[in-house]
């Protein structure tokens, strides 16, 4: 059996993401060779956390299915693949080993940038996404309530909200406008990415594990805010021009790590590439520039 034939009803961006993910192979491997296999077994054998164990399972959507005890098994779709992956095509072999030598130095770069493996963790798993929005948000708030920068999206404010302010003759300290910001420009984000992502793929995400991705996106934010707050305290502008153009350079390096982790976000909860991941994390850079420019 040739290649084309055995997988001739398959997706080729879907076939070569499963030769190509040594987990992918493996779960193809074991359930050919021990048949119907429970997830706590599959768990076991992989030593996978929850979430990156599902990620792969229904990243393997089409070759494996469900008995009636719920245990995972290959279809007739998955057990053809697994023939003409064992037969090893050498042509195959060839064209990963080229990537591989090839592109190692690009894929490390990805990695770094866009951490989907640190995403996918999040993924299905109730306690860590639990764990990782609620003690983000409230690192969040105390370092924004701290340093005094208020937030437009994932545009940090350089300068600190000290002072009361009137709204329709209302006056509303500071500690609140600094956290009505930050969770505004939380919720926002959220609401962007659950909107576009469904555009864009057809598919609804687990609205839990978005939010955790989003909070955990934040996290390098937070690390500038309180780099600013230790170079200058609560004195900015009034310091050196050169602390200024330094801020403002890292700042924009610690918010290409903030976009790589929303389009991992984007990306995993959504079960597409990272090229549409990339779409809505940069849609919602640019939005952070209007947002700041037209709302004070």
């Amino acid at each position: 059996m040739s290649f084309n034939e055995g997988v001739e009803s398959a997706d080729i961006e879907e076939v070569y993401s499963v030769i190509g993910n040594p987990i992918k192979r493996r779960i193809v491997e074991l359930l050919a060779e021990r048949g119907a296999v429970p997830f706590s077994e599959l768990k076991r054998e992989l030593n996978l956390s929850v979430g990156t164990l599902y990620y792969n399972l229904d990243g393997l959507r089409d070759l494996i299915t469900k008995d009636d005890a719920r245990r995972y098994c290959l279809t007739d779709k998955g057990y053809r693949f697994y023939q003409v992956m064992k037969e090893g095509d050498e042509a195959i072999k060839r064209a990963l080993q080229m990537r591989r030598k090839r592109y190692v130095i690009f894929d490390n770069i990805i990695k770094f940038i866009v951490p989907q493996q640190l995403v996918i963790s999040l993924y299905k798993n109730t306690t860590m996404s639990l764990l990782t929005l609620s003690s983000c948000l409230i690192a969040g708030i105390l370092v924004v309530q701290l340093t005094k920068l208020p937030l437009k999206l994932i545009e940090v404010e350089q300068v600190p909200i000290l002072y009361s302010r009137n709204l329709s003759s209302i006056v509303i300290p500071p500690e609140a406008l600094l956290f009505f910001d930050y969770f505004i420009s939380f919720l926002a984000i959220l609401a962007i990415i659950l909107t576009l992502g469904r555009l864009l793929t057809g598919l609804k995400a687990q609205p839990l594990g978005v939010a955790a991705g989003v909070a955990l996106a934040k996290t390098p934010l937070m690390l500038y805010m309180l780099l600013h707050y230790s170079f200058t305290g609560l004195n900015y502008p009034e310091v050196p021009w050169n602390i200024m153009v330094l801020l403002a350079a890292t700042l924009r390096l610690l918010q290409v790590l903030t976009l790589g982790i929303l389009t991992a976000t984007v990306a995993t909860f959504f079960r597409t590439n990272f090229e549409r991941g990339f779409l809505v994390a940069s849609l919602i850079f640019y939005l952070s520039f209007t947002l700041k420019i037209f709302i004070p």
